[in-house]
């Protein structure tokens, strides 16, 4: 996490290990990370918010080559990615303030981190101080997800939420050109079509994304409920959830 390691009520210090046993890594924007990467000859990469290093070790597996360095603001999150023995050199830090050399890497990613930074100006000028001459990608949401998302109709404050929190495309392409970025683009991947049955209402229940934590208690207590009621009636909804991500690139300096 970054910027913070609380966003509003969530103490990811606290929850480290809850968040890590209910999330996983490599999803389906990650053979295009692994393909940016490989195509600028990456050599040096860091991954920014990290978490509890789940997109760590699955890039790592992918692109073995790479020499990693893995930041996260939050200690927790860090302890627990060092006990997986996720490989990499872990660094604690702030993303407005990366602890890194001017050129010190050649490719710089973040999977759903964006809408924990306080400033995108600030962080992708600090990405672009640490690259080298070669390519950012950041993950991301956008508000159109957001606001299509099956979980809307159990928790009425599921979408106000998280639109306050992801910053609108258009905000983020701007200010990767602000920061001197070039080739600002963005790709759009989903993923196949997921039942929502007793496997998501798990997750739900667990709170595997911060949305769930930031709702007031009892509008998660209620939906959750509710939820739950649907699922047990038939073993699924009656829709299915259609993951879909916003990958932001951008270069820096010749390709």
């Amino acid at each position: 996490m970054n910027g913070t390691a609380r966003d509003g009520k969530v103490d990811y210090d606290t929850i480290a290990r809850r968040y890590d046993a209910f999330r996983g890594g490599g999803g389906p924007y990650l053979p295009l990370l692994v393909e940016m990467a490989r195509s600028h000859g990456a050599r040096n990469v860091l991954e920014v918010g990290a978490g509890t290093g789940n997109n760590t070790a699955a890039f790592h597996e992918a692109f073995p080559a790479a020499l990693l360095i893995a930041c996260d603001l939050s200690l927790g999150m860090i302890t627990r990615a060092r006990e997986k023995e996720v490989p990499g050199k872990w660094v604690q830090a702030d993303a407005h303030h990366l602890p890194l050399a001017a050129g010190a890497v050649d490719f710089c990613f973040g999977c759903y981190m964006l809408h924990y930074v306080s400033s995108p100006a600030a962080f992708f000028g600090e990405c672009a101080r640490v690259l080298r001459n070669g390519c950012a990608a950041f993950v991301t949401a956008s508000h159109e997800f957001i606001e299509t998302h099956p979980m809307n109709r159990y928790f009425p404050s599921f979408a106000a939420i998280d639109r306050a929190r992801f910053q609108p495309i258009d905000v983020l392409k701007e200010a990767l050109a602000d920061a001197g970025f070039g080739a600002v683009s963005e790709q759009r991947i989903q993923a196949s079509p997921a039942p929502i049955d007793q496997s998501y209402l798990q997750r739900v229940e667990n709170q595997f994304i911060s949305t769930y934590s930031l709702l007031p208690p009892g509008e998660f207590t209620e939906g959750l409920a509710r939820l739950r009621s649907d699922i047990e009636a038939k073993g699924r909804l009656d829709v299915e959830l259609v993951w879909e991500s916003v990958v932001l690139s951008a270069r820096k300096g010749p390709r």
